[in-house]
């Protein structure tokens, strides 16, 4: 066994002691240069009541090199342009202030915490960086302008408080909402998607790229949501009144895929396709613009069973186009069991829906594994025609997708047969 002498266990202990982070608290002590956290990685900075942290860097950024910053309560942080910016920090803003700042992640790690405390005059998220709002206020921002632009890789994830304006997220960048309230709107352009889970989001809120993807399972978006690219799967949730898919400007028209959730009165479906199996549909919902004869759109709803004025429809899994018009009402029991009916009105009727004649409306029972002849019932005649597929070796008998006929698919098609259809 090895002893250290006393010298030894000094040394060790000096050795340590200058390993560890440093520690800057502002005030009494001012904001070091750049030079100095490159020489101090991973210290630590707090911003407490009447101290102020405006890093000098002329334009461009200011590298923390691993530092955490504190903003408490009645300290500040900021810069006067958005032509300075900082990197490799982690910023915790738990009471006090954060004016105009730009994030960058150029270089090592930059997170933005928003625990508690206000932004004004708009933050920017640009490249790798992260930014967490659960509390706080973001927003005193001109008019027009967003309280938080996200892009090139971003990502922003609010769990709570309070957006005064507007996001913008662009570029690739990443929104999740879970909880607190956007009193604007959500704005997602080039690339950008969102998932939205809880929380509130206001009106006029769009989507303008056809790589936009935005996901709904709570929460609720505001009036005049319009999707004039890219995908909508909402399975929960709710938008309200006049919300749209709309393509303005032509080419890829935008998709809205509706399992669950609830979308409100006045939906404009004029370009694209939605296709729904669950949730609610609110009144004077209108398929096919207004002008013209209402072509360039498509509404496929996947039900358990349709009515055409009382009188059952002959469904299968196969789609079938409803080419009838004039009032006729048509009623759906959706995958979810929740009821959704369309007045199949050509022209608008005050208050009830329009679906325009050259619009495409098709229903279909849903898919099922086990109903291989299609008719939409399980019976004997769907284990004959499973035994013909397996002793032809129809890859549509390999059930458990191994590239074998064996045993383990006919107790996979017993199991589908077990469970029945939605």
């Amino acid at each position: 066994m090895t002893r250290l002498t006393l010298a030894a266990l000094v040394a060790s202990a000096g050795l340590a002691g200058a390993a560890q982070a440093q520690v800057i608290n502002i005030p009494p002590d001012d904001l070091p240069a750049e030079s100095w956290f490159t020489a101090n990685p991973g210290a630590t900075v707090n911003v407490t009541s009447g101290g102020e942290l405006f890093p000098d860097s002329g334009t461009g950024a200011f590298t923390f090199n691993g530092a955490t910053v504190n903003i408490d309560l009645g300290g500040a942080s900021g810069f006067p342009t958005i032509d300075h910016f900082v990197e490799d920090v982690t910023y915790n803003l738990d009471g006090g202030e954060l004016i105009r700042v730009k994030f960058v992640g150029g270089v090592g790690t930059t997170t933005l915490n928003i625990i508690d405390g206000q932004t004004r005059r708009g933050v920017w998220l640009q490249g790798n960086t992260v930014c967490n709002m659960s509390g706080g206020d973001a927003g005193l921002v001109a008019g027009g302008q967003a309280a938080f632009i996200i892009e090139d890789d971003a990502t922003f994830n609010m769990s709570g408080g309070t957006v005064d304006t507007f996001i913008l997220a662009i570029d690739d960048a990443t929104v999740s909402i879970t909880d607190g309230e956007i009193e604007g709107a959500l704005q997602l352009d080039d690339r950008a998607t969102a998932t939205i889970s809880g929380g509130s989001v206001g009106r006029n809120g769009f989507m303008k790229t056809i790589d936009n993807r935005l996901t709904i399972t709570g929460g609720t978006i505001g009036r005049d949501f319009v999707v004039e690219k890219g995908v909508v799967d909402m399975s929960g949730g709710a938008m309200d009144r006049n919300c749209a898919i709309l393509d303005g400007r032509g080419g890829v028209d935008p998709i809205d895929n509706m399992a669950g959730g609830a979308q409100g009165s006045e939906f404009r479906a004029y370009d694209g396709t939605i296709n729904i199996s669950g949730g609610l549909v609110g009144d004077a919902f209108r398929l096919g613009r207004p002008t013209g004869d209402g072509s360039g759109v498509t509404m496929n709803l996947t039900v358990k069973s349709a009515t055409l004025d009382g009188v059952a429809m002959d469904l299968t899994t196969t789609p079938t186009v409803v080419g009838v018009r004039g009032g006729v009402f048509l009623s759906c029991v959706m995958l979810d069991d929740s009821l959704v009916g369309f007045h199949l009105n050509e022209d608008l009727v005050f208050g009830e829906d329009r679906i325009r004649a050259a619009a495409t409306l098709t229903v279909a029972l849903a898919a099922c594994d086990a109903d291989l002849d299609g008719d939409g019932e399980l019976t004997i005649f769907d284990f004959l025609e499973f035994q013909s597929l397996f002793d032809a070796g129809d890859p549509l008998a390999d059930l458990d997708g191994d590239g074998l006929f064996t045993i383990f698919d006919f107790l996979e098609f017993q199991s589908s047969f077990a469970a029945g259809c939605p």
